[in-house]
């Protein structure tokens, strides 16, 4: 009997396989963890570019009525500026307090008056007649207010309050534009406006101007006079004091611009003007977003720390800009 010829072809080892299956899974796992990566620095990179667009809007907006203030100054007592902590932001979800929300209203010829956005609800129905409604109107000033709030906008409803609560509510800034003829019968020359704009509020929350606005702050740059006995006599020295509506220990500071003077912090300043205004956002990230949803509806817990959560899932932005001076 002949014996066959010895193949010229063995497979592999059982050491081989395993050896190249190690080697296949290393560089499978080395993969996924690069594709992981770059996952999460595209999820990084979109949240930032979301989160400064918010920003520039919001910031944008501010800075163009703050840069067309409007005030006659040195012979009136009529008040043109008043700003405030918002004490009205309690209708948030549990933990998530806003620890800096600032309230302003002042006059400025806001460049966006279009005549069919009017405070009353007639005038909005029809543009031609809101058109013959303010084309006599006396001048072209506004009455602006800037307020936080968590609402649901696409309802027009509460956070988490009421009988109905909004179901999609948001942190979110709120511009209030006040008609010029509104601002001229209602407003202008008034020596309290904000007593005067209480009427208004019921508007601002038909006025959503940018979404997921977790704080807003303002530090008021004032100038004064540092002494009325030389600035009677021609020599007049100024001093710079900076006044934030809300300070980083929480004290609050209530800043009201009259035609005469400026009462900021409990004090008055006598001969004196805003300089500028430090406007200060802080912007939640979608995630943030997201986590504030799931503890509204009660499916997460709550932050131990506000600190911690405001770390990781905001960013905040700032602006200083130039306010005119009274005419």
């Amino acid at each position: 009997m002949k014996l066959g010829k010895k193949s010229l072809y063995r497979g592999f080892t059982l050491i081989e396989l395993m050896t190249a299956m190690a080697i296949t899974g290393m560089l499978v796992v080395v993969i996924m963890q690069l594709t992981n990566q770059s996952i999460d620095l595209w999820r990084a990179v979109s949240e930032d570019v979301s989160t400064s667009t918010r920003s520039r809007a919001a910031l944008q907006t501010l800075s163009h009525d703050f840069e067309s203030f409007q005030m006659r100054g040195y012979d009136n007592k009529y008040q043109w500026l008043f700003a405030k902590a918002d004490e009205s932001m309690d209708n948030v979800p549990k933990g998530l307090s806003i620890p800096r929300s600032a309230q302003c209203v002042f006059f400025a010829c806001a460049p966006d008056r279009n005549p069919s956005v009017s405070s009353s609800t007639s005038l909005r129905k029809n543009y031609r007649e809101a058109r013959a409604h303010n084309r006599d109107t006396q001048g072209d000033v506004n009455a602006i207010g800037y307020r936080l709030m968590y609402r649901d906008q696409i309802q027009n409803l509460p956070g988490v309050e009421g009988d109905e609560p909004g179901v999609y509510p948001l942190f979110s800034l709120y511009r209030q534009v006040v008609s010029p003829r509104d601002s001229f019968e209602q407003l202008l020359g008034k020596e309290n406006l904000e007593s005067a704009y209480v009427r208004f509020e019921d508007d601002d929350e038909k006025n959503f101007l940018c979404e997921n606005i977790m704080e807003l702050n303002i530090t008021f740059n004032i100038r004064y006079a540092s002494s009325q006995a030389d600035a009677k006599e021609g020599r007049v020295e100024y001093e710079v004091v900076s006044v934030p509506i809300v300070a980083s220990n929480r004290r609050t500071n209530k800043v009201a611009v009259y035609g005469d003077r400026i009462v900021a912090g409990g004090s008055t300043y006598e001969n004196a003007r805003i300089d500028s205004a430090m406007l200060s956002i802080t912007v939640l990230t979608e995630e943030g977003a997201a986590m504030v949803e799931q503890i509204r509806q009660g499916r997460r817990r709550p932050p131990r720390k506000i600190a911690d959560f405001f770390a990781k899932y905001t960013r905040s932005y700032s602006r200083l800009v130039s306010v005119p001076q009274p005419l």
